[in-house]
Order: C-alpha cells, then sequence, then structure tokens
C-alpha cells in the first residue's frame, strides 16, 4: 500500500493554495491511472519558523502548529475530503483559451535520480515558503539541482530512507515566461528586486537558461555571482520580479511578477479575464502554479513528468475551486 503525506510549511501560511495545486495534480493523476492505491493523503499546513519543527512532522505526525486555512475557514486536515472533492470536479474543465501559452514551456534538464517508485509506505512530500527556504544546509539533505549551493530549498521529498531536496522557484519564473511568450534563451532580461531565496532561485534559473540578471536592491541583494548586467538608463527589461514587493525605482519593463498574490473578486469569467496571458502585470499565482508544477516534474514524480497537466489546464482549474471555497 502506498502512503502519502504532504505539507507546505513557512510563516504566514494560513492563506497558501499550495494545498489545491496539490489536490489538482493528484487528482488529474489519479484520473490518468495513478496513485490508484492512494484513497486518502494527509494534506496539512504547518506555520513556523524552523525547519526542524517541519521534518519533525514529516518523521512522526502531530497535530502541532496546524493554523485555521484561511480559504476554507477551517484546519486543513479537516477540509481535505471537501478540497479533494472539489479538485476531482474541477479538473473535467478544458484549459480557458485566455490562458494558452504564447511560447512552448522550457523544462531544465536535471540530472536523473534513480527515485523510488512509489511504494514506501513513509512517503512525505514538503513544499516550503519564507523563512525555511535557507534553512536546509545538512549533507543528510541529496539535491538534484543547485537548491543547497545557492540555499534556496523549497521542495523535499522523504522516501522512507532517505530525504532529497529542489530549488523550483526559478525555473518556475522561467516556465511563466515563456508562457507570456518570453524567450530566455535569447538573452532575456530579468530585474529582481530582493536577493533572499527566492531570488536566488530564480536568478540561477534564468541564467541556467541564457537569460541576463540585473539587480534593483532590496532590503538582501542578489550575490555577485547571479548578477551578469549591470543596468542603464537604457536598459529595457523583459521581465521585472518584484520579490520583496518593495521595489519604489522607475523602469522600462514589459512585464511585472509580483509573487505574493491576493484575494481574488468577482465572477469566474471576471478573474480569468484579470489573470490573462495577454495582461502585462503577471499574477503570482502563475508563478506558485509553475513552481508546483516542477516539483512534481522533477523532484516528486519524475517518472511520469511527461503526463503531468499543462500551465494553463491548471491555472483554469485553480481559479475554479477559488471560486467554490469563496462560497463556503
Amino acid at each position: 500500500m502506498f502512503g502519502l503525506r504532504y505539507a507546505v510549511g513557512g510563516a504566514p501560511i494560513e492563506h497558501t493554495l499550495s494545498p489545491v495545486l496539490f489536490d489538482l495534480v493528484l487528482a488529474y493523476l489519479k484520473q490518468k491511472g495513478y496513485f490508484s492505491e492512494l484513497e486518502n493523503p494527509s494534506l496539512t499546513i504547518l506555520e513556523t519558523n524552523h525547519i526542524d519543527e517541519i521534518l519533525g512532522w514529516a518523521y512522526i505526525e502531530h497535530g502541532l502548529h496546524q493554523p485555521i486555512w484561511h480559504p476554507a475557514k477551517q484546519k486543513l486536515n479537516t477540509f481535505q475530503p471537501h478540497l479533494m472533492k472539489f479538485a476531482s470536479e474541477a479538473i473535467s474543465l478544458k484549459s480557458d483559451s485566455r490562458f494558452a501559452p504564447k511560447r512552448q514551456p522550457c523544462f531544465r534538464n536535471t540530472a536523473k535520480l534513480n527515485f523510488p517508485e512509489g511504494s514506501s509506505s513513509n512517503e512525505v512530500w514538503l513544499n516550503l515558503t519564507s523563512p525555511l527556504k535557507h534553512q536546509i544546509q545538512s549533507m543528510v539533505f541529496t539535491p538534484i539541482d543547485e537548491a543547497l549551493e545557492i540555499l534556496s530549498v523549497n521542495s523535499l521529498r522523504y522516501d522512507g530512507q532517505g530525504w532529497y531536496c529542489a530549488t523550483t522557484d526559478g525555473q518556475g519564473v522561467v516556465h511563466v515566461a515563456s508562457h507570456f511568450g518570453i524567450d530566455v534563451s535569447k538573452g532575456a532580461i530579468l530585474g529582481i528586486n530582493g536577493g533572499g531565496g527566492a531570488a536566488r532561485s530564480i536568478a540561477s534559473a534564468w541564467m541556467n537558461h541564457g537569460g541576463k540578471i540585473a539587480s534593483l536592491g532590496g532590503k538582501r541583494q542578489l550575490p555577485a555571482t547571479l548578477v551578469n548586467l549591470k543596468m542603464d538608463d537604457q536598459t529595457i527589461f523583459d521581465v521585472i520580479v518584484d520579490v520583496e514587493g518593495s521595489l519604489d525605482k522607475e523602469v522600462n519593463v514589459r512585464h511585472i511578477l509580483n509573487p505574493v498574490y491576493q484575494s481574488m473578486r468577482g465572477s469566474l469569467d471576471e478573474r480569468i479575464e484579470s489573470l490573462s496571458t495577454s495582461n502585462n502585470h503577471i499574477d503570482g499565482r502563475w508563478m506558485l502554479a509553475a513552481q508546483h508544477l516542477e516539483s512534481w516534474r522533477n523532484l516528486w514524480t519524475p517518472h511520469i513528468s511527461d503526463n503531468l497537466p499543462t500551465l494553463e489546464e491548471l491555472m483554469t482549474w485553480l481559479v475554479a475551486v477559488e471560486m467554490k471555497l469563496d462560497e463556503i
């Protein structure tokens, strides 16, 4: 019997939409015949500033550090059966044409590790957010990418015998940029305000795909090794990612991405229109959904990566489930 527990950890954490994305991808894969032995995975959010408390839950499940999940107005582990029902209904929807990609996605060539096929009864998958991403530094964790080198881990997997880790924020942003029509490989220019874990992951992935990185400052700035362009008054940015949400410089830019996403209002059609790929402002949901897919693709289920939903499908379903949650 295959067992699976999933959690998102960090602080604050009560508004996270990662559990919705997890259930959507899982429902889609179950429809395709995967995870047939998995009935009710454990799903929770853990509010903490310390990575040891997340790892402690991974070894022995407990009820500590579990706040009320704001979208459902109750604890997530209690609401999980209802959330899975919402997800199972949403995946019947076709992707909205306003979410269609302007370019084909650019995936990284991650070194293939010999992951187990999911036969362990102790599988634990984790997503980390601030302030936990830089706290994984031990060699106990086997990285599948540069996560430990740049001190930015947002995805973990425990297979019952050992730990694996990855950084997918950056690859998620590259995926989103392609979706919005930007060819990173041709030297697309990205400006980053901030230098924390997410910023380092974004800069690293962008450079690895052939793009140019300029630092726009912030309380924490990018290390020199992750900057390969000095901006001037003539610089035109293809994308700016305001990781800290404090950018006050006047710059020439085609697209602005703020990783922070806010609650939405309006009809389903109005919400989809506000997230359309025709917009210059890229909602943080795009980055969240893309990096979540990368966790499945590279770390959790690399053996079925070709069978994952597309980004436009996942975004369509996410908006639909958010509408359901707002009706509670």
